[in-house]
């Protein structure tokens, strides 16, 4: 993105037809996201930038892509993402979106952060070099998210976080939680008012958040927000100036919703509104797509095509303060270009970004890399204790009790909001006990950060899994050892598989690993191609599913969000149960009694 004299002269001659353009495109019609309507017009394209929207025919290029009877848009964007969801680094993760028309992404990359720091962003960010998909960074407010409620690998405090926020690649303070910012802790409104000071946004996250609470976290900079389920809570946020970014993932489904609200109430004016995925798994993009199936889907429930294209490019770019540069197809802006040819399915045919095509008719015109190389010590970052044994994984129950009614974690399949449920569970040798006949299972945390005995234990209700146990170093956002099973043997086996392959998910059944994805990076990415990564997923999915039993549709998704301590009702974390709304730790045992196990209640 040179700006020198000669190549500002240069856009200058090429957009007055003096010298010829690069690339030509020719015959398009192009979405103008400005209007929200179609422009007959070629798009001339110097070096790296748009210079001309031209009639037919006016403009001669050393390059020309013949687009009659198609259609000219802008490369989509992702609002908000985790990037280490889709459990693919940078090159890996371009060969996946690419084809399907993303060009920008805007990552918070806070998973990473919690387990590397500062030099975790830097790595992360560094893998993108040479790549045909843009990282724009999201500097994550809150490592670790919940502290003292749990332990982490890094800690980014006011000083980093004002290192980070001043690098190119910075764009806004990461979202923030509104229990650490209504708290008042000095810590994070440092962050804020510095974000603010360097004209960033602030990112919020705003679940569960309503009212005078909602006016108190816009008013200290919370501008913009994910957790909308609703389009009640969506239209609360928007009246209130505080963009709403539709989340559309792999558990977390909100586009439905939120859109329907939107036809049905007749809103007129959607710059507000954006689009993301937050978490979204590699098959899943493989599967339906990506930001292109946001747009597709908001089309086949009525919205006009051009403005669903609207929410995932210029609304973007300008929340974001960078519309003289990226979201749409204009003179001056970078030539991410997507070429359909049809706009009501969003099909792509070609990709160019900035001035470059990258794809085209089925095939990658870039060439990915064969490997992909991260430090040594990146690789080697889950540490669990030797001394651990299957009983530290379990709730102990008070002495003398021989049934206990205990507080459970209630999955809701495909949100990430964890209901607060209780049963009475059955004590023997000192340990309350799984029920899995009625789909009630342990679920433990071990900390993987400092090899250290600290473990939270709980019980959950909602995976279904009648043998065995599942464990993931996924685990929003501490990214501690995550387990659930029947039993503690299984869960210990699963704990330490992790450990010994660097990190990633295992499926282990009476004592062996029946399927396993290492995601040795961080604990949190593999470095292998797309197809190896997808496979691995489905096979762990299915292991879940078909041996152990649940009845989850991304059983490991679901298991990376139940430990959230940020979003109602329960999270957990190494340091124990966590009550969300009182973000202070809850003993999972609330009382004993000496009847006969009862149904799960509210």
């Amino acid at each position: 993105m040179s700006l020198e004299p000669d190549y500002l002269e240069g856009l200058i001659e090429a957009g007055l037809g003096r010298v010829p353009a690069d690339l030509v495109i020719r015959g398009g019609t192009v979405v103008d996201v400005f209007t929200a309507s179609l422009l007959e017009a070629d798009v001339l394209i110097y070096r790296d930038r748009v210079v001309a929207l031209a009639k037919r025919g006016e403009g001669d290029g050393a390059r020309v892509i013949d687009a009659r009877g198609m259609y000219v848009a802008p490369g989509l964007m992702d609002a908000h993402i985790h990037v280490e969801s889709t459990m693919l680094v940078p090159p890996r993760l371009a060969e996946a979106l690419v084809p399907r028309g993303v060009t920008t992404l805007f990552i918070d990359p806070h998973e990473v952060a919690n387990v590397m720091g500062v030099e975790g962003i830097d790595v992360l960010v560094s893998l993108a070099e040479g790549v045909p998909l843009r990282l724009f960074v999201e500097v994550p407010s809150r490592v670790p998210t919940a502290p003292g409620l749990e332990t982490s690998g890094a800690y980014l405090g006011p000083e980093e976080v004002a290192e980070l926020l001043r690098r190119p690649y910075a764009v806004s303070l990461g979202e923030l939680n509104w229990q650490n910012l209504l708290s008042g802790r000095g810590e994070y409104l440092l962050k804020v008012a510095e974000a603010l000071k360097l004209g960033r946004r602030v990112n919020g996250h705003l679940a569960g958040l309503g009212g005078r609470g909602l006016d108190a976290a816009i008013a200290a900079g919370l501008m913009d927000d994910h957790e909308a389920v609703s389009f009640e809570e969506a239209l609360e946020r928007v009246r209130r100036g505080c963009a709403v970014m539709i989340r559309e993932g792999t558990s977390e489904r909100n586009l439905d919703n939120i859109v329907k609200g939107i036809l049905d109430a007749g809103l007129r004016d959607l710059s507000s509104f954006m689009f993301c995925t937050d978490d979204k798994h590699p098959a899943d993009i493989v599967g339906e797509g990506h930001i292109d199936y946001n747009v597709r889907r908001a089309i086949e429930l009525g919205m006009d095509p051009v403005r669903a294209i609207q929410l995932a490019t210029i609304n973007i770019a300008r929340h974001f303060r960078l519309d003289h540069l990226l979201g749409s197809v204009a003179p001056g802006r970078l030539a991410d270009i997507v070429i359909l040819d049809n706009l009501e399915r969003f099909r792509v045919r070609t990709v160019i970004f900035e001035g470059e095509p990258v794809y085209s008719d089925g095939r990658l015109l870039w060439e990915p890399p064969k490997e992909v190389e991260v430090p040594e010590h990146a690789l080697r970052t889950v540490r669990v204790s030797e001394e651990l044994v299957p009983k530290d994984l379990l709730v102990r129950a008070p002495k003398g009790c021989s049934l206990a009614r205990v507080r459970v974690m209630g999955v809701m399949p495909d949100q990430i909001i964890v209901e607060a449920l209780e049963a009475d569970l059955p004590v023997s040798g000192g340990y309350i006990m799984a029920d899995p006949g009625r789909d009630i299972a342990h679920i433990a945390v071990v900390d993987r950060h400092r090899g250290t005995k600290s473990v939270g234990k709980a019980f959950i209700k909602g995976f279904g899994i009648k043998k065995g146990a599942m464990a993931s170093s996924v685990a929003h956002d501490h990214h501690n050892i995550v387990v659930v099973g029947t039993n503690a043997r299984d869960m210990l086996a699963a704990v330490k598989h992790l450990a010994r392959i660097g990190g990633g998910f295992a499926v282990v059944a009476d004592g062996e690993v029946v399927a396993d994805l290492p995601l040795p990076f961080a604990g949190l990415m593999s470095l292998e191609p797309l197809e190896a990564v997808v496979k691995g997923l489905e096979e762990v999915n299915r292991a879940a599913r078909e041996v152990l039993g649940s009845g989850l549709r991304a059983p490991f998704m679901q298991l990376e969000f139940v430990t959230l301590p940020t979003v109602p009702e329960y999270g957990l974390t190494d340091k124990g149960l966590i009550d969300s709304r009182r973000y202070a730790v809850a003993d999972p045992v609330i009382e004993c009694s000496e009847q006969a196990p009862g149904q799960v209640r509210e």
